[in-house]
């Protein structure tokens, strides 16, 4: 699962339409919302009120989406043509390129080898021009891949990208990563409180049903990816933003009427003080969800487009383990409080973090409206465009650099 949420979003931003491509990344991370709700719905039906029920039909039935959705992406999802070009392997990505345009509608001339490699070429001398001729190694903070490595079998690849987890907190991308991190961090242990939903009914002796409110809850996630996608292009970190601050007020509102219920100031029948905090603490856990939703997709988004293309895939993996290391606390941290009935409590530490993430999320770099960062491997472009001319003026440039470093150093 952890290769897919890391993947899945770096190929739709490498392959969506700059204009679109926050609309298209909400789009397929809504998919996460019809999948809770899938499985919310099939609970219903195979297990009843009593709880009992055939659970490997229910793990079918949840297996049965998984092999669809594999095999479809092997059928019809095209590879990254940013991945090829990475690699030096503009033959694959111009094949790539044009197969996504014919199945856009393109119908005019199609994209050549010759025409990319010219139009690299003219990136390479523009982009070298204005950071005034500097290495791309120290302008983007990533390793160039040798072309000795380019055709490596698939274990070296793992272990290339393994290697390459140091640059993403390289030559300042830390200061991208490190906030990406704690974002991550912080909105995982602020939506672990949703996974003790059922237990805080049971404890508030409110009436409930497990799967009812685990469908409600997921049902109440449609509004929030409805909003984070037509809201996305106004702001990424501004959604973020939102959706850490509106679980903030929410949890200290959970959190007040928790202690409310725990300690009534006057006594009221079961019935009517039941039904009537039920109704507001299930209205406040849905709006709870709508912001968790609000800011996970714009979080995907924010992440996915703000590593390079070398490393996207790799930022998005250290960014989204961050986060499952929070997951992992969350059961130490609010498991406790659970079984010794302090809500307020945890629904105050949950506030803190959220308004820790809503701190942690103004540092981060907003995307909205930035083209994505491309670099790749110049050496065959430069082979099969400028010839002995382009070996020449790497060499060239190379000679200048190590001979101001000398002069440096002697200085």
């Amino acid at each position: 699962l952890g290769m897919v949420i890391a993947g899945v979003v770096t190929l739709c931003a490498e392959v969506s339409p700059p204009s679109k491509r926050g609309k298209f990344m909400t789009l397929v991370g809504s998919c996460y919302t019809l999948g809770f709700m899938y499985t919310a719905c099939w609970a219903l039906v195979i297990f009843p009120r009593s709880g009992s029920g055939n659970w490997r039909l229910f793990m079918f039935m949840n297996a049965l989406p998984t092999m669809v959705a594999a095999s479809l992406v092997m059928i019809f999802v095209p590879e990254s043509p940013r991945y090829f070009l990475c690699r030096g392997r503009t033959k694959e990505a111009v094949h790539v390129a044009n197969v996504i345009a014919t199945r856009m509608g393109y119908v005019d001339k199609l994209l050549t080898e010759e025409e990319l490699g010219q139009h690299l070429f003219q990136a390479k001398r523009t982009r070298e021009a204005k950071y005034h001729d500097r290495d791309a190694t120290e302008s983007y903070g990533t390793v160039e891949t040798p072309p000795a490595i380019i055709q490596e079998n698939l274990l070296r690849e793992v272990w290339m990208n393994l290697v390459s987890i140091k640059q993403v907190f390289a030559n300042g991308m830390y200061r991208s990563t490190i906030p990406l991190q704690l974002s991550f961090f912080t909105l995982t242990l602020a939506t672990g409180v949703a996974q003790w939903f059922t237990r805080i009914f049971q404890m508030l002796e409110l009436p409930t049903d497990a799967y009812v409110l685990s469908f409600c809850n997921t049902l109440a996630q449609i509004p929030g990816m409805m909003l984070a996608s037509g809201l996305i292009e106004t702001g990424r970190r501004r959604l973020v933003m939102i959706g850490f601050g509106g679980g903030a007020a929410i949890l200290i509102l959970l959190s007040t009427i928790a202690n409310k219920i725990q300690n009534p100031e006057k006594e009221t029948t079961v019935d009517e003080g039941g039904v009537y905090n039920s109704l507001i603490v299930l209205g406040l856990a849905c709006s709870y969800s709508i912001f968790l939703c609000m800011a996970w997709l714009s979080l995907d988004v924010l992440s996915a487009e703000s590593f390079p293309t070398k490393v996207r895939s790799t930022g998005r993996g250290v960014c989204v383990a961050t986060g499952r290391m929070g997951g992992f606390c969350v059961q130490f941290l609010y498991g406790p409080l659970i079984n010794e009935g302090r809500l307020t409590y945890m629904f105050g530490i949950a506030s803190l973090f959220a308004i820790g993430g809503l701190v942690v999320s103004c540092q981060t770099t907003d995307t909205t409206h930035v083209d994505l960062q491309d670099h790749w491997d110049y050496s065959k472009v430069d082979s099969a465009v400028n010839g002995e001319n382009g070996s020449h003026d790497r060499q060239t440039r190379r000679t200048s650099l190590a001979e101001t470093k000398r002069k440096l150093s002697v200085d």
